[in-house]
């Protein structure tokens, strides 16, 4: 019975933690009137960030009821207006330096730029070494609700035309360099995120064409563009510089 009203305790705090959370997201964005930015994991989830002056609340996935599905990142210093130092006590090191870039109406691009021990390791090392060519490559785009809804709505892989493929893979000319750079920056030990880099080109190049790519749908690529072999080429060669 002490058992049962341990769990049940536990439950019900949690569920407490998770609400007060979602309801200080929802006061604060009516009262300052902020606005809360999608994105989509990659594995089509759909998660949410809130910054406040203070802090940033992130939800992934957003339709979870776990209290872990949220988590916290305090805002330490603002650098300018781009810029800000952070601290999430889950991470190892705790502190980084994260860029935040609006660009229009409907699209937010947030990248870590520098990780740290300290504040001040942080920013000593934001203010004495140049930002990479490659950072962009490390952005997440979030967006605005009416953009999600907008995606909701959009057709997913199994409607994508040869032409709208093709265009989406043209990724050496933009990415070639900057990748070519961070291998070398990261001295060839991350080579997995180099596809990772090109799949969200893909991803991003196919949502400004009116597509949703993390839609869940049936679909197969290589059985859709069977015979093509231009296209299969572009899917699968392996990818070298």
């Amino acid at each position: 019975m002490n058992r049962l009203r341990y769990i049940v305790l536990v439950f019900v705090i949690s569920f407490i933690s998770l609400s007060e959370a979602q309801e200080e997201i929802k006061h604060y964005n009516k009262k300052n009137s902020i606005k809360t930015w999608y994105a989509y994991n990659a594995s089509g989830e759909l998660g949410s960030c809130t910054i406040f002056e203070d802090k940033i609340i992130f939800k992934s996935p957003l339709d979870s009821n776990n209290e872990k599905s949220i988590s916290t990142v305090f805002i330490e210093k603002r650098l300018d207006d781009r810029h800000m130092i952070v601290r999430n006590d889950d991470k190892k090191p705790p502190y980084a330096i994260i860029q935040v870039i609006k660009t229009g109406k409907s699209i937010l691009k947030m990248a870590p730029i520098v990780k740290g021990i300290s504040i001040n390791s942080v920013e000593k090392s934001f203010k004495e070494n140049k930002t990479p060519n490659w950072i962009n490559l490390t952005e997440k785009d979030w967006y605005t609700e009416k953009q999600i809804e907008q995606l909701k709505k959009a057709p997913g892989l199994d409607k994508l035309t040869r032409d709208d493929l093709l265009l989406s893979m043209q990724w050496r000319k933009p990415l070639s360099e900057k990748i070519q750079q961070y291998l070398k920056d990261t001295k060839g030990e991350r080579q997995f995120m180099v596809y990772r880099f090109v799949n969200e080109y893909r991803n991003k190049k196919l949502v400004e064409l009116g597509y949703n790519p993390y839609k869940f749908v049936e679909y197969n690529l290589e059985k859709q563009f069977e015979g093509d072999e231009e296209v299969l080429k572009l899917l699968f060669e392996e990818i070298k510089f």
